[in-house]
């Protein structure tokens, strides 16, 4: 990780405005994307996740990270660097000004609303969080395999990232794997494309218990009708996110 981090904390990948980054980490935050802290000069990390983004009052929250780390621990490390993912490209930001304090009854974190969040964008298309109900249920029709379905987490018009439930009977979906078809509606338009799996990550385990699979789709072969269909909603949603809409 420290590598990516080296790379991404430069001038380059550096959002302009304070209200996109706030409107980056409120995302993360609702997704429980995994936080890792880097200790400066320190040849060790940490996992934690956001628990609250206040841009207004100029704080955020992390959990307390484990295994056996105690908040005045951590704060003796700072200033330390937070890296996670959003959209499916590296996010980082600095933790500083970090203190103990209780969140929701627990141990947590309290630090300085980063003054500078890096974004590196490695994909050549711009992905955005899709937005509740924006999207119906993606199927994934397979050559020979039993149909996958889950939801899209974002988009782009080169593919997107989703979830699903762990592939049951047949063989395991893999990395690479050409797709007959993958099958969505965006706001009440049906489309479809023939697709690659582009990547797949561990699975997730939700508070419920529920595992999920996040997939990383390309699509290939794009019709006009998707192409521009997808680029305006990106557009669209990027604009209601910098709006904090």
């Amino acid at each position: 990780m420290k590598d990516i981090a080296d790379k991404l904390f430069t001038a380059e990948h550096r959002l302009t405005t304070r209200r996109r980054a706030a409107s980056v980490l409120r995302e993360i935050c609702e997704q429980h994307e995994r936080v890792t802290m880097l200790p400066d000069g320190e040849a060790i990390d940490f996992a934690s996740i956001l628990l609250a983004v206040e841009e207004a009052d100029n704080w955020i929250m992390l959990d307390v990270p484990v295994p056996a780390s105690t908040a005045e621990r951590i704060a003796a490390m700072q200033p330390l660097m937070g890296l996670t993912r959003y959209g499916g490209v590296y996010v980082g930001f600095q933790i500083e000004g970090v203190e103990a304090a209780t969140w929701r009854g627990g141990e947590a974190l309290r630090a300085r609303f980063p003054d500078h969040v890096y974004f590196l964008q490695r994909r050549q298309h711009y992905r955005v969080p899709v937005a509740a109900g924006d999207v119906g249920t993606v199927t994934l029709v397979r050559l020979g395999g039993v149909s996958i379905e889950g939801r899209c987490h974002d988009l782009s018009t080169g593919g997107m990232r989703m979830v699903a439930s762990p592939v049951l009977g047949g063989f395991p979906l893999r990395d690479g794997e050409h797709l007959a078809e993958v099958r969505f509606a965006l706001k009440g338009t049906a489309l479809t494309s023939q697709a690659r799996v582009q990547h797949i990550e561990e699975p997730v385990r939700m508070s419920d218990g529920t595992l999920l699979l996040p997939i990383g789709v390309e699509f290939a072969q794009v019709s006009p009708m998707l192409q521009q269909t997808v680029a305006r909603y990106v557009q669209e949603r990027d604009r209601d996110m910098l709006a904090g809409r």
